[in-house]
């Protein structure tokens, strides 16, 4: 190679250095690392979580993605389209099982779901969440790598410009303990009929000051039912009290009647 095809290449890598740069520096950052715990962009909330349980039969997981360096994919049930992985915990969903996550926060209506990430330690436990879009159609099981053909564009992380969340694996204790919730607007999904599919897309490990990653094992998606507790047992002592000395009032009226009544035929 002569110098001067060395300056333009040189030139060239630097040119693609400052423009990457150029759009880092542009990006709205979700930033979950460190003390960080909370973020919002395009009308959706980003909450770190300390760790919880998340295996099987907690919570319902519908997509897992696996690959190195960076991966991405979505859930259906017709098989791999990128590095979603195979398996039961990757599957259709349906607009009616994103409604049963639903919460209310500052009078703001949400759907909720959790990632878990697992990634090594040390150097390598941070990893970026670049993509995330939402997309529902009438058809299920789809397998395309058109991701924009999905469906109806719902929601979308970057919204009007680049985003990306920051996350470190090593907040908690690797894989099955949660890293993150995600509450996406209900209002961006007006119109969804409750048989609609729901493709939820991500991509990760794009961003270099997340280490460029992800070498751990499966990133994965759950949605987190909005179940209503169950009150304690002891919290139903005084409404049992309340019904019995009820019944026992109403008991004591009737014989009373009945006594009257029973005088006043004896007289």
């Amino acid at each position: 190679m002569n110098n001067c095809t060395s300056q333009k290449t040189a030139a060239a890598l630097v040119a693609a250095g400052l423009a990457a740069f150029s759009l880092a520096a542009n990006a709205t950052v979700i930033d979950l690392t460190g003390n960080n715990e909370s973020g919002m962009v395009n009308g959706g909330q980003f909450d770190w979580t300390a760790a919880r349980p998340t295996g099987t039969g907690v919570l319902d997981p519908f997509v897992r993605v696996q690959a190195n360096a960076t991966e991405q994919g979505y859930n259906t049930s017709g098989g791999e389209a990128f590095d979603d992985k195979a398996g039961i915990w990757t599957h259709d969903i349906q607009f009616s099982d994103l409604q049963s996550t639903e919460v209310t926060i500052g009078g703001t209506a949400y759907f909720k779901l959790q990632l878990d990430v697992n990634e090594p330690g040390g150097n390598k436990s941070f990893i970026s969440l670049d993509r995330l879009e939402f997309y529902t159609s009438s058809t299920g099981g789809k397998t395309t790598t058109d991701v924009a053909s999905l469906g109806t564009l719902r929601w979308s992380l970057d919204g009007s410009g680049e985003s990306y969340v920051l996350l470190d694996a090593s907040r908690n204790s690797g894989s099955g303990s949660g890293d993150m919730f995600a509450y996406i607007p209900v209002s961006a999904f007006a119109g969804a009929k409750g048989s609609d599919f729901v493709y939820l897309f991500s991509r990760f490990g794009d961003q270099v000051t997340a280490d460029g990653s992800t070498e751990g094992g499966f990133e994965e998606w759950a949605r987190v039912p909005n179940l209503t507790p169950v009150p304690e047992v002891g919290g139903l002592y005084p409404i049992v009290s309340l019904l019995a000395a009820v019944g026992f009032t109403h008991l004591l009226r009737r014989r009373r009647m009945a006594q009257l009544a029973l005088v006043k035929i004896e007289d």
